[in-house]
């Protein structure tokens, strides 16, 4: 009989190799995959809005607009806003004894009030009642063909989206708004293919916006996949546009949304395939101009493209919307890709949204030109003068006294504060009504 110590060594090393690749097989069980996060954010988004105490009167507020005269109006909903309007009717100076007792019954009915509104809205749905653009403007044509709730609910989403992105501060909470929209609008075979892929990209928005990454990766990715399998014939003529012209467009905008939450999930690869097609595509539409420029030079870089990334940034150095000390920066960033083969240098990195955005200005025709076209002549005028002044500040400080300078600036920053009031009530009205606004007033109407 052999002695143990005689069995080849072999066995014991499989062995240590098998519990090994067991070992493995268990460590990759504990990662989860892109889909089980998606799925993991999805339920978070779910739980967010089941407790968020925005959307109470929010939901609140527009159950009570759709069902405004119709029978079998909850009586809940209405007795929460009849405990609002008694919160607001209380004083503001300060409070006797007995108006402090009645003050703390007010708001006690007020708290009663939103959790029974809060206990209705589990059973009971806005979408019980008519539309809210029948509410708005009774008798008149629907807006959309095939138009029904789940594409009231997509427009409003569109609306919240805007301004939930425009709110930086956080004044508005509209994140939770945005996620009840969107999961109010469906998409059925009636909608228009265009409306379809307007919410899945306002999905992927939404979530990206709200950190959500791996389940914007999916709806932008869906997204994606849908409009290359619709054909040209379903996209519709904008601004002169042939409809294959829309749709590439369409796919431009979709890659470079996908490529910026890419980079939030530090896929950078990923990312910079999603920015080259994006190039691709504004490529086959015939656009170039200093972005797309700057864009092909970072893509080429990454890639380690440098003769290509450097040709890149000769093409940028000859527009004429640079000034002269950017176009020598841009040239000097050229000659050190072809000498060195390195990547885009860093100061120009730092300088390129500064950079881009100045030549993008100027080649739209100015900032006066562009005010002009948002506010009008007039108040385009007044809102543009001050900045004219910093201008000449910026460029010859010196030729001005300190005493000048002071009072410059305090007639500009007053100039300014007056027309940028103006201006931002004249847009909203624009806005609002969508009417070309008298160019001849000096004051908000």
């Amino acid at each position: 009989m052999k002695d143990a110590s005689c069995r080849p060594r072999g066995s014991l090393r499989n062995r240590l190799a098998a519990l090994f690749l067991v070992g493995l097989t268990a460590c990759g069980g504990c990662r989860m995959t892109d889909a089980e996060r998606a799925a993991k954010e999805r339920a978070e988004i779910e739980e967010r809005m089941r407790d968020s105490v925005t959307l109470v009167p929010y939901r609140a507020f527009k159950l009570t607009l759709r069902a405004n005269g119709e029978a079998g109006a909850p009586e809940e909903v209405a007795q929460l806003w009849k405990a609002l309007a008694q919160t607001r009717a209380l004083p503001d100076k300060p409070l006797t004894d007995e108006a402090t007792r009645e003050a703390a019954r007010t708001y006690l009915d007020l708290g009663v009030a939103f959790y029974k509104a809060r206990k209705t809205l589990q059973t009971r749905d806005e979408d019980e009642f008519p539309l809210l653009w029948s509410k708005w403007v009774p008798g008149t044509p629907l807006p959309l063909p095939a138009y029904d709730e789940g594409q009231e609910h997509a427009l409003v989403a569109t609306v919240w989206l805007v301004l939930d992105k425009a709110a930086k501060a956080g004044r508005i909470p509209s994140t939770e708004l945005v996620f009840y929209e969107l999961s109010r609008a469906t998409p059925t075979s009636a909608w228009p293919p265009l409306l379809r892929l307007a919410v899945q990209a306002n999905r992927g928005l939404a979530f990206c916006q709200a950190g959500y990454h791996y389940a914007a990766e999916e709806e932008l990715t869906a997204f994606l996949a849908e409009t290359e399998r619709m054909p040209p014939d379903d996209f519709v003529s904008i601004d002169g546009a042939t409809p294959a012209q829309s749709r590439e467009t369409v796919l431009a905008a979709g890659h470079f949304l996908r490529a910026w939450n890419r980079m939030a999930l530090k896929r950078d690869r990923p990312a910079e395939d999603d920015i080259e097609q994006g190039l691709r595509s504004l490529q086959t539409l015939g656009v170039e101009n200093e972005l797309t420029w700057w864009g092909w030079a970072f893509i080429h870089s990454r890639r380690g493209r440098y003769d290509e990334a450097a040709a890149s940034l000769d093409r940028l150095a000859a527009s004429p919307f640079l000034e002269e000390t950017e176009r020598r920066e841009v040239h000097d960033s050229a000659e050190a890709l072809r000498h060195h083969g390195d990547s885009l240098p860093v100061f120009q990195q730092a300088r390129a949204g500064l950079l881009l955005g100045r030549a993008l200005l100027a080649r739209a025709g100015g900032l006066e030109h562009v005010l002009t076209v948002a506010l009008g002549p007039e108040r385009a005028k007044q809102l543009h003068a001050p900045l004219v002044w910093m201008d000449r500040v910026r460029q010859g400080t010196a030729s001005l006294t300190p005493e000048q300078l002071a009072q410059g600036a305090g007639e500009t920053l007053d100039r300014a504060r007056e027309a940028g009031s103006k201006g931002w009530d004249a847009l909203k009205q624009r806005l609002g009504n969508g009417t070309q606004e008298t160019t001849t007033q000096t004051s908000p109407p």
